[in-house]
């Protein structure tokens, strides 16, 4: 899933548009961050106490400050300026930086690690997996956690029954995400499927929105058409609801874990 410029300008705006109420209702990413950053802290010996880390799509920083909090030095790089500046007043990393994560404007091997959480299905993954490469020492060890063909099934079904115009993005399939790692020294991955509920078909779509997570790259439409539109799509929703009343939304999560 390639970004255009006027892509990625897009996508930037919307997140920095979800900056202010984005912790609130980042559930999944601060669920998915926390393991991914579980797993990274392992691949030191001594955790991160004195490590250089770039955060490669920092979002509202959260990760960022976890990992301050773990004596880390943390550069936060994130494409969306609102991001960066919500990171700067409060304080959640030492260091903001505004950038594309396939061309990161860091020196070459002048970090011990990169930790990348649910940010790089936006862009090129091979690019980026070979910038986070470039800027980090040998030996040192890389975390990304990204989506993968599957995720928001429920979404794209409901859809397919409403019209023809495209309402969710597309995720690229396991295999071609590890090829994306190819030339590391030493490659982990593993997946799973991480649900969320909700009370209602627009508390699901709102929340999607307000993580900044509802730019479709290559949509022809400006979202949600018509009153007749939003009923038959809600319709369609319906399908999926538990017996207790919710509305899921599935996730399939890959965790990559790479050594350079």
């Amino acid at each position: 899933m390639l970004s255009t410029q006027q892509t990625k300008t897009k996508i930037a705006e919307t997140f920095s548009l979800a900056a202010g109420s984005y912790d609130s209702a980042a559930n999944l990413q601060q669920t998915v961050g926390s393991r991914l950053l579980s797993l990274f802290t392992e691949q030191f010996s001594d955790g991160l106490w004195h490590k250089k880390i770039a955060d490669i799509g920092a979002g509202s920083g959260w990760f960022s400050q976890a990992m301050q909090q773990q004596h880390a030095t943390v550069y936060a790089l994130d494409i969306a300026p609102g991001m960066l500046s919500y990171i700067q007043q409060n304080q959640r990393a030492e260091h903001t930086i505004l950038a594309d994560a396939e061309t990161l404007p860091l020196a070459s091997d002048s970090l011990n690690g990169c930790f990348s959480s649910l940010a790089l299905q936006w862009c090129n993954l091979g690019q980026a997996a070979q910038e986070m490469k470039r800027i980090t020492q040998t030996g040192g060890h890389i975390a990304v956690s990204t989506l993968s063909n599957g995720s928001l099934w429920q979404l794209t079904e409901a859809w397919k029954h409403t019209d023809n115009n495209i309402h969710t993005n597309e995720f690229l399939d396991i295999e071609t995400i590890c090829q994306a790692f190819q030339g590391f020294t030493r490659i982990r991955h593993h997946s799973e499927t991480v649900t969320q509920e909700f009370d209602s078909v627009k508390q699901l779509l709102q929340g999607l929105k307000k993580v900044g997570a509802n730019h479709v790259i290559n949509r022809t439409t400006p979202g949600l058409t018509g009153k007749k539109t939003w009923q038959n799509f809600q319709t369609a929703y319906e399908q999926y609801r538990t017996q207790e009343g919710r509305y899921p939304l599935d996730y399939q999560v890959v965790y990559i874990i790479a050594t350079v």
